[in-house]
């Protein structure tokens, strides 16, 4: 498979063959021209098994688990067409081996600082967990073809998709909860670091005298 390295939305995605592509070489070319535009490609073998299985993502918050989605996405499956579960439909072996392994992921971060550099629990997270089933030839991987193994494809920040039209819940008070307390607990460490309470600050800055305009000089009459 290739696509554009600054990608989403599975824009710019291919499928090929080595041998197709030796075969025409106007492919690849073709392929170049239409997105010129782009500084660099990834190149990957392509995994059979997201075919087959679910791609589960998880959402995570302050570390914490919130949902999961699991879906086969439209340029892998035979017939193009997309397919999305959630909640109690996703199965369990593939819900659990996501979560196990996104909590893993999520150590590997670095740590979300406020603006004047204290640490404080990381906002979204979307860790993507694939799962394989066939033989993989990567020099470096050594899966055992005969049985599922799962593994991180990816991992999003707070710009990813939410799926939250799937979902068989409205998500969307809970997101503006988690946002609004966020944005209180960087703005209480922040004030606590300043050594000056909220409460002081309000008074000072009501107190504070007011700048008012100077009115610009009446032009001098000829």
């Amino acid at each position: 498979v290739m696509k554009q390295s600054y990608m989403a939305f599975s824009l710019g995605f291919c499928k090929l063959s080595v041998e197709e592509c030796e075969k025409d070489p106007k492919i690849l070319k073709d392929y170049f021209a239409e997105h010129s535009e782009c500084p660099e490609y990834v190149v990957q073998e392509a995994i059979e098994g997201f075919v087959r299985n679910w791609e589960t993502r998880c959402f995570w918050f302050n570390g914490e688990f919130l949902y999961a989605i699991a879906n086969k996405a439209a340029v892998s499956t035979d017939d193009g067409v997309e397919r999305i579960v959630t909640g109690d439909d996703i199965p369990e072996e593939f819900l659990e081996n996501a979560k196990r392994i996104g909590r893993e992921a999520l150590k590997c971060l670095p740590e979300c600082k406020t603006p004047d550099g204290q640490a404080v629990p990381m906002t979204l997270i979307r860790t993507d967990i694939g799962c394989s089933d066939t033989q993989i030839y990567d020099k470096d991987t050594r899966w055992d073809p005969t049985k599922r193994t799962f593994f991180l494809n990816e991992i999003e920040y707070g710009g990813t998709t939410y799926f939250i039209r799937h979902l068989q819940f409205d998500s969307m008070p809970l997101w503006g909860r988690l946002y609004a307390e966020k944005a209180r607990e960087i703005h209480a460490r922040m004030q606590e670091r300043s050594g000056e309470p909220m409460a002081k600050r309000a008074r000072t800055a009501a107190s504070s005298p007011r700048l008012t305009p100077m009115k610009k000089p009446a032009a001098d009459e000829a």
